[in-house]
């Protein structure tokens, strides 16, 4: 059986890579517009589920929210309490998969952002909901920030429908992005060959399943959510046909 990917993509490579794309100017923006949009009074409990090396959470922390950050990556979870140290706030650290999510009534919020919803099959992706909904307290909030389908099927289409190959630089590599739209799955997978003072390091493959905005509105309602607010960025413009992101608020709500 094919291991899953997840469970050794956000490794020390990742971070080694995407940390300097990740300013602390953008991370503190960010970290603004999930405040604002979630609309939390301070001390309220939020969950940053998948929350990589902290790189949001410990803004919500400094301005008085109470944080769990949980993650499957012993790494980043390491990351994300050296950082906790170095903005000096205090946050409860969960390692676990998110698919065994044990928690009720406990959080006012809850986000996942930059692609983290969509790792599993479309079954354990609505059960994932239905965890997050229970987790949630009455009138809670969850936050999911992942691509927006329709663009993403137009990049692919205006490529041909194949394969889109992509070279870029981060810190000490080199990378090549293989990436296809896989029909069946509708799901985006990506070969990912990381190359350092020119020799090949490693190859890492990831596969997200893509969800338009009634896909996703139709799970929630399912698990007990409603959506509040859709938007295209981390700007606040309104989520379009040709948003980039598509990134949506969902209430708890009691049926």
């Amino acid at each position: 059986m094919e291991k899953e990917w997840f469970k050794e993509f956000f490794d020390k490579i990742y971070c080694e890579t995407y940390r300097p794309l990740e300013s602390e100017e953008r991370n503190k923006a960010e970290a603004e517009f999930i405040v604002k949009v979630l609309d939390l009074p301070k001390g309220s409990k939020v969950l940053d589920l998948g929350c990589g090396y902290g790189r949001h959470a410990v803004y919500l922390a400094k301005w008085g929210y109470k944080v769990t950050c949980y993650d499957l990556s012993k790494y980043l979870l390491k990351k994300a309490r050296e950082r906790a140290k170095e903005f000096k706030v205090k946050m409860e650290f969960v390692r676990g998969d998110m698919r065994k999510l044990n928690y009720s009534n406990t959080f006012n919020g809850v986000y996942m952002a930059f692609t983290t919803f969509g790792y599993f099959s479309d079954k354990e992706n609505f059960k994932l909901l239905k965890k997050i909904s229970k987790a949630l307290k009455e009138k809670g909030k969850l936050l999911i920030d992942t691509w927006n389908k329709f663009r993403t099927i137009s990049h692919f289409y205006s490529q041909g429908g194949t394969e889109v190959y992509r070279w870029w630089k981060s810190g000490d590599y080199i990378i090549l992005d293989e990436t296809r739209f896989d029909m069946e799955k509708e799901a985006i997978i990506n070969i990912r060959t990381f190359i350092k003072d020119g020799k090949i390091i490693c190859e890492r493959k990831f596969e997200v399943i893509a969800y338009s905005f009634k896909e996703l509105k139709n799970m929630l309602n399912r698990a007990g959510l409603v959506i509040v607010k859709a938007y295209g960025n981390y700007q606040g413009e309104a989520f379009q046909m040709n948003s980039r992101r598509l990134v949506i608020v969902a209430e708890k709500y009691q049926p």
